[in-house]
């Protein structure tokens, strides 16, 4: 596609000095080396406007080809993102009436399941009593 020895254009703006005595180089030229300049330049676009063109046309089969090329990758595991804790955001207030309600909800458990154990035992006690 690309021939080795081709000058590659810079893509920095020339400065008004630059455009200056570029145009005066053209200018100072012969009609001839500016025809000459000029369908090297039109071959040049026309070469790109044709690889262009082609890889246009091509696209469609590159793609088909890279689909079935990754036919047989395997996706990438989804790891579980890690737990973001917003604690930090949360007002001291609301954190310490949390912790209060954590702390009833386990106090309450504690006094239900001392209740459970005792009815057990009474059950247990008066079984045993009786047998």
């Amino acid at each position: 596609m690309f021939s080795g020895n081709r000058k590659v254009r810079s893509r920095r703006a020339k400065t008004a000095r630059d455009l200056s005595l570029h145009n005066a180089a053209v200018a100072a030229t012969s009609p001839r080396g500016q025809s000459r300049h000029l369908s090297k330049r039109a071959d040049e676009v026309s070469s790109q406007i044709h690889r262009l063109e082609c890889f246009i046309t091509d696209a469609p089969r590159l793609a088909r080809q890279q689909r079935l090329a990754n036919v047989k990758m395997v996706p990438p595991m989804d790891l579980p993102s890690p737990v973001r804790r917003n604690d930090r955001r949360v007002p001291l207030a609301q954190r310490r009436a949390k912790r209060g309600q954590k702390l009833m909800l386990l106090a309450e458990g504690a006094v239900i399941l001392g209740m459970i154990g005792a009815v057990v035992g009474w059950l247990n006690q008066w079984f045993h009593f009786w047998s």
